[in-house]
């Protein structure tokens, strides 16, 4: 039985079948659990085999992505980063890129609307943001247990759902 976020990537993916698809991990490995999107992209990088989607682990400086992002020209663009939106730690949630306009949900809010607008401007492309609550994003290493876990299921959603998008193409 898939749950409600697993549901809502497996909708996010179903109209990109025969698309080009970006996934951005951003994230800081020194804060934490603000590293979390850097897991689940570490876990993408390894599980997915499609020439069409693109992985790109950004650390806290995806702008330097960019040129990467506009040579592959995707449909859609996926950003994965820690978002406090105010639910549990290892909540997850996605975004449309407006949504990060209304709200402070992630603590990079404003060089994602703008990345995302710049990338929107040159490849018009559709933008969305996985949102993983953290746990903890005080100075240090390594994920809380929490973040961790959220990190494995947002992977595992995001590979579930391309592997489906694709058996249904091939």
């Amino acid at each position: 039985m898939m749950d409600e976020f697993e549901l809502n990537v497996n909708r996010l993916f179903a109209g990109y079948a025969c698309s080009k698809i970006a996934i951005l991990g951003i994230g800081n490995e020194l804060r934490r659990d603000d590293a979390v999107g850097l897991a689940v992209v570490d876990r993408l990088s390894s599980s997915i085999d499609d020439p069409s989607v693109i992985v790109l682990d950004c650390q806290n400086a995806p702008e330097n992505f960019t040129g990467n992002v506009k040579r592959i020209k995707p449909t859609c663009i996926v950003l994965i980063d820690a978002a406090d939106f105010g639910g549990l730690p290892g909540d997850a949630r996605i975004f449309q890129l407006h949504d990060l306009e209304e709200s402070s949900v992630t603590t990079h809010k404003a060089s994602l609307v703008t990345l995302g607008e710049y990338l929107q401007s040159e490849i018009n492309c559709n933008i969305f943001v996985i949102g993983i609550q953290p746990a903890d994003c005080d100075f240090g290493s390594g994920l809380s247990p929490v973040a961790r876990r959220a990190s494995i299921v947002v992977a595992d959603s995001v590979i579930t759902a391309i592997n489906r998008i694709r058996a249904k193409k091939g």
